[in-house]
């Protein structure tokens, strides 16, 4: 017992327990204000200042957290277990405290769960819009009931004109909560809590397979992006998560049947990690044979997964049409990107309305090379393996023309992997996306366009290039280093 309690009060492990307490008592603040975003304020009415300052706070506060993992792994590993409990333990205790919370500027989960009602009772969510059903224009007997059921959710769905964008297997854990906790948003959110904890499972594997420090899992654990989004605002994205990391740890087992399968069901539940497979099938390149089962099996499901929202059609009143179009949010490079090519277009008289699609081609030409760039050479070691997938990952993101806060969580997997200035930097800058409901409510909307984007996204492209130099002068380092140290440092 006495050498428990030295342990405890060593000052590295009273740092941890400190900062723990400081995130739970951002978490616990926001749950006791967050009844001030409820439906019966108007926006104009909320704190929405205060929330954006105080996650500020908490992204500034997680920048210290790559240092003190750093120092507590390599200069006082004698502690690393307790550490790791109280990291387990803190962000178990944050997660918690919000599943008491308010919604906070954020209605998606009102779609899940209308969603999940209407997959449950065999209705094909791409099929009919919300509207529709509230109009009784579906004209589904089924869809009248449930329309009457929901209350206010089916009411309360953004953009209730367009059918689904959801692909289906988010549709079937949708539906999977449905029928065990109908039109709860608690029952979502402790499902959320599940994927979570295999998410944090997977991701200690992970860095157990790579050779790093399980510590490193606080960079993902103790995200207050993470946090706010999944716990918070209830997003989706905690299916994603465990998906993609299953793909990966699978790929570095070598097991890459498995992986394709993952990948599929990872693109099933959002489509971009469509991207990684060829990282993950890398290895096969060199013996068809092998490369072929592990494509056929991810085609298929992929497939599947296509065929109802094919069945339902793909028009204006489609989710992914829609999405595909039209939507751009809180980006500074694309509406940047878009006036440029508009501008080349009135000069040479051609007309700026095929700016948006050219921008769109623009940005994915790009991606796509990036993805080839990543997935061309070699894969070195499973550490190669989840940087290139987390910088992938990250160019989709930085690439994409909707930028929401919560689609950080396909690169906030990787932060324990990848602990990049520029992608740290973003649990800092994000929550500066809120305050656009303060700026759209008092009528200065372009204010957030023209100056608050570009100061969430310049410093994360900034930094990454500081990253990307740092990294070229410790690889001239280790190349014009004699052989013995090279050898030692390797």
């Amino acid at each position: 017992m006495t050498n428990f309690r030295r342990s405890i009060a060593h000052p590295t492990v009273l740092i941890w327990i400190t900062l723990a307490f400081l995130f739970l008592g951002g978490a616990l603040t926001l749950t006791l204000f967050s009844s001030r975003f409820g439906y019966d304020y108007r926006i104009v009415e909320m704190p929405v200042l205060w929330l954006a300052g105080g996650l500020i706070a908490a992204g500034l506060i997680y920048q210290a957290l790559p240092y003190m993992v750093l120092q507590a792994s390599t200069k006082q590993p004698q502690h690393s277990n307790r550490i790791l409990i109280i990291i387990i333990a803190a962000g178990l205790g944050m997660r918690v405290l919000l599943l008491a919370s308010e919604p906070t500027l954020e209605d998606d989960y009102q779609r899940y769960l209308w969603d999940g009602a209407v997959t449950a009772h065999g209705i094909s969510p791409y099929k009919f819009s919300p509207s529709a059903a509230i109009k009784g224009t579906a004209a589904t007997p089924e869809l009248e009931r449930l329309v009457t059921e929901s209350g206010q959710i089916v009411h309360r769905v953004n953009h209730p004109d367009l059918r689904t964008i959801y692909p289906p297997v988010a549709q079937g854990v949708f539906a999977f909560v449905h029928w065990i906790a109908p039109w709860s948003l608690t029952g979502w959110r402790f499902s959320i809590l599940a994927f979570e904890i295999v998410s944090l499972a997977l991701i200690i594997q992970i860095l157990i397979s790579t050779g790093r420090s399980p510590l490193w899992s606080a960079l993902y654990w103790w995200n207050p992006v993470v946090i706010k989004e999944l716990f918070n605002s209830a997003h989706m994205e905690a299916i994603l998560v465990p998906l993609v990391l299953g793909a990966l740890l699978l790929a570095i087992k070598k097991r890459f049947i498995s992986s394709a399968f993952f990948c599929a069901l990872a693109a099933g539940t959002k489509i971009w990690p469509v991207l990684l497979l060829p990282l993950l099938l890398r290895p096969l390149c060199r013996s068809p044979r092998a490369l072929a089962l592990p494509v056929i099996i991810f085609s298929a499901v992929c497939l599947l997964a296509a065929i109802p929202v094919l069945l339902a059609g793909l028009d204006q009143s489609s989710g992914f049409v829609a999405y595909a179009q039209k939507w751009q949010t809180n980006s500074a490079l694309t509406p940047a990107l878009d006036g440029f090519i508009r501008s080349l277009l009135e000069t040479a008289n051609l007309g700026g309305e095929w700016s948006s699609l050219l921008t769109r081609i623009c940005l994915g030409v790009i991606l796509l090379m990036f993805v080839i760039f990543m997935s061309i050479r070699d894969v070195r070691d499973p550490h190669d393996l989840i940087a290139r997938a987390g910088l992938i990952a990250a160019a989709t993101l930085l690439l994409s023309p909707a930028q929401f806060p919560w689609y950080f969580l396909w690169v906030a997997p990787f932060l324990p992997i990848l602990p990049l200035f520029g992608l740290t930097a973003l649990t800092a800058t994000l929550p500066l996306y809120y305050t656009a409901f303060h700026y759209q409510s008092f009528g200065n909307f372009e204010t957030f366009k023209t100056t608050i984007a570009w100061l969430i996204w310049s410093p994360a492209w900034c930094l990454l290039t500081v990253d990307f130099l740092l990294s070229r002068l410790r690889r001239h380092s280790r190349i014009g280093a004699p052989a013995h140290t090279a050898g030692d440092t390797g």
